[in-house]
């Protein structure tokens, strides 16, 4: 017969954490999870004529279930504390990414007249001018065929 070897002895500290992991409020966690998904839709439909005030809430809701996610399903209460140091820069980059895309949107350039949904446009064939230009819908705007050069239209 093989040898067996001896079990090592098992601390309480480590006792305790395998019963309290053992045991751990995985339904009840998920209830609360779907308690506050639909909290977020009522929520949502509550408050969407304010939209920062609709955006500050669903943030602070979705990272109260993150943060339970977190909590719970990736054993963070179980983790020692100098892991936290790797999730603090982890969310300082995402800010700051986040941050350096702002200007992309709040400088892109608009335009007055932006067409509508019935609108339509066609591009023009410039290179080959014998081509018909390439229409991207079966109605075209009049406003987009008065702007063609002559002949594509």
């Amino acid at each position: 017969m093989a040898d067996v070897a001896p079990v090592p002895p098992v601390s309480t500290e480590m006792a305790q954490e395998l019963q309290v992991e053992s045991h751990a409020p995985y339904l009840k966690v998920w209830a609360g999870l779907a308690i506050l998904t639909a909290v977020e839709y009522f929520y949502a439909m509550a408050f969407k004529d304010f939209f920062a005030l609709l955006v500050a809430g669903l943030l602070a809701l979705a990272l109260v279930k993150a943060g339970m996610v977190g909590w719970y399903f990736m054993h963070l209460k179980f983790e020692r504390p100098w892991v936290y140091l790797l999730i603090v820069p982890a969310c300082v980059l995402a800010v700051g990414l986040t941050i350096t895309l702002v200007p992309d949107q709040t400088f892109r350039p608009t335009d007055e007249d932006e067409a509508d949904e019935n609108q339509s446009w066609t591009v023009p064939a410039i290179e080959n001018p014998i081509r018909a230009p390439i229409r991207l819908a079966r109605n075209v705007h009049p406003v987009c065929v008065r702007d063609l050069p002559a002949g594509l239209s």
